[in-house]
């Protein structure tokens, strides 16, 4: 869990719990060791596969039992039937167990999805074991992955792991990861060439990835999903989603996860510009980002600064917005506001910054050479 101390750091200040402890140690040692002289002799009867389950569920990281038991069931799965069938409920019956132990294993996350994968088990169950695993600890990548993992097999509708990450959010606007889940979400809905349907026939080839040997997913990123892409969100979503940030705003303005979260939309705001160029939609995509940027700078100001004007996240993302305003020339070509008085202003606040929390002293001071503008080039776009 984040935030609280392993217990057995505590414990092994008594003497008496260091000597438990060097046995526990031996006694590891000596069943690896006793694996693996099993495995030298291909001999996997149930003894050995007990003793192996035995040592997994004191210590779930040893990737070596995980590869032990993977070549032993493999036989098994490949014949099929009811062996195979009772082979799988026994290992996730064990990865279970052992996530109890410890929920953010690799080894034993890995070798679960091996098994799903054999495609005899309930895959509603799994969604069930994830979703519980996430109300446990909501920060649990792992659980985050094998969550998408499953939502993947199951041909599960996005709009509906749409709604959950939303649910996730409204527990805790402090939940960053499901601000990060609902970026992916969002890319997957709305910028691939056939949404959901391009999302759900890409699981064959992906699923590939997964090395037979070792039960690890490919590391081609895209398996687990970016926040970043060169296709961005279209207009009115990103609408609806600046209002729903500006809640978890409200509620504590304090927390940085939502203005992460943030910085995303407006890179996504600032991406349908530089699409647009020379094009002939440039004029209405200026348009459309000159709004947004005066509605947010508004917002800002209105709805947070107005109320705490020391607030270090609203007045570091007013200096954002007015920094691309004044850059990118979308300033209020109507009214008194000109790109040099943006300009002035960002300055004006980094440096105030500098006084306010003075431990980033540095990258304000980065930001007033111009060396920190990293909105506009979040989703890749060549603005700067």
């Amino acid at each position: 869990m984040h935030g609280r101390p392993r217990s057995y750091k505590h414990k092994l200040k008594d003497p008496s719990a260091q000597e438990s402890y060097k046995k526990k140690v031996d006694a590891i040692r000596n069943g690896t060791g006793l694996v693996l002289q099993c495995r030298k002799q291909q001999r996997y009867d149930p003894v050995v596969m007990d003793a192996s389950a035995k040592l997994l569920k004191v210590v779930p990281e040893i990737y070596t039992i995980w590869n032990f038991r993977r070549e032993a069931l493999t036989p098994v799965f490949e014949a099929g039937g009811e062996p195979a069938q009772k082979a799988s409920n026994t290992e996730l019956a064990l990865t279970q167990a052992c996530l109890l132990e410890n929920p953010k294993s690799y080894s034993t996350w890995h070798h679960r999805k091996w098994v799903v994968l054999k495609g005899m088990c309930n895959l509603e169950a799994e969604l069930r074991l994830v979703s519980n695993a996430l109300d446990a600890d909501e920060r649990n990548f792992h659980a985050w992955n094998y969550r998408q993992f499953v939502v993947r097999l199951m041909k599960r509708p996005l709009q509906e792991e749409l709604l959950y990450s939303e649910d996730k959010v409204a527990q805790n606007f402090s939940n960053y990861s499901a601000w990060h889940y609902r970026s992916i979400l969002l890319h997957r809905l709305h910028c691939t060439a056939d949404g959901a349907g391009a999302e759900h026939a890409s699981i064959s080839a992906e699923l590939q990835g997964l090395h037979v040997g070792t039960g690890l997913p490919s590391t081609t990123g895209e398996f687990l999903g970016s926040a970043t892409q060169q296709v961005p969100v279209p207009v009115e979503v990103l609408d609806e989603e600046y209002d729903m940030v500006h809640q978890a705003f409200a509620t504590d303005s304090r927390d940085q996860s939502p203005w992460m979260y943030y910085r995303w939309l407006v890179g996504n705001s600032l991406a349908h510009l530089e699409q647009a160029k020379g094009t002939e939609a440039e004029a209405q995509a200026r348009a459309i980002l000159e709004a947004v940027l005066a509605r947010e700078t508004q917002r800002l100001r209105v709805d947070h600064l107005a109320a705490d004007p020391d607030a270090k996240w609203p007045l570091l993302t007013l200096a954002r917005l007015r920094e691309a305003q004044g850059r990118l020339g979308l300033c209020d070509s109507e009214g008194s506001d000109t790109s040099a008085a943006a300009a002035a202003e960002a300055n004006s606040i980094y440096e105030r910054l500098i006084c306010l929390d003075p431990l980033r002293a540095g990258f304000y001071k980065d930001a007033l050479e111009g060396k920190a503008f990293v909105v506009v080039s979040a989703l890749g776009s060549g603005a700067v």
